[in-house]
């Protein structure tokens, strides 16, 4: 019965420590179609990851993700995570139908105990410190945000000039952006 109980304890663990990390608040979602484009995941994710590298943003972390299409034993799908500080983009690029599609969601990684004693009067303070945000934190905030985006667009536009198919127009390519 001990075996069965630390078996399952096993599992459970194996399960959980295979979980990414979760989102915190999620701040916006943008994605776009592209039909009649096929095109690889992980050569997408590759060419971010290389034009993030060029640009040589401080303190960015790029990793993958796995997350459920659905319930716990649901197939996974990969995602390309890029962190600063409190600002994460999970960013997914698939096949779809006849085309490709490209979308990536702006939040904030989760804490865990963090988040919870941002939540508590008082100790909030102290987690968060008494000085509040400058607008130069706002600002690097700002151009990473930037960055991500554009250089998830200019993949997006050496892609399309590979293949041959129209790339973002201008409105599109407004739209995309955070």
């Amino acid at each position: 019965m001990i075996i069965v109980i630390l078996l399952l304890i096993g599992v459970v663990v194996y399960f959980y420590s295979k979980k990414p990390k979760k989102v915190g608040a999620v701040h916006s979602n943008k994605c776009h179609y592209f039909d009649k484009l096929q095109f690889s995941t992980q050569e997408f994710y590759v060419l971010v990851e290389q034009i993030i590298a060029e640009r040589q943003m401080p303190n960015v972390k790029v990793s993958r993700v796995n997350y459920n299409e659905g319930g716990m034993l649901s197939n996974k799908r990969e995602y390309l995570r890029i962190v600063r500080k409190e600002d994460m983009f999970d960013i997914c690029a698939a096949p779809f139908g006849t085309g490709f599609f490209v979308s990536y969601w702006l939040g904030e990684p989760k804490h865990g105990l963090r988040d919870f004693a941002l939540k508590v009067p008082y100790l909030n303070t102290v987690v968060e410190g008494s000085q509040g945000t400058t607008y130069y934190q706002l600002d690097v905030a700002s151009m990473f945000k930037l960055c991500v985006t554009d250089s998830v667009m200019q993949a997006i536009e050496q892609i399309t000039t590979s293949k041959g198919i129209r790339g973002l127009s201008e409105a599109e390519q407004m739209a995309f952006r955070v």
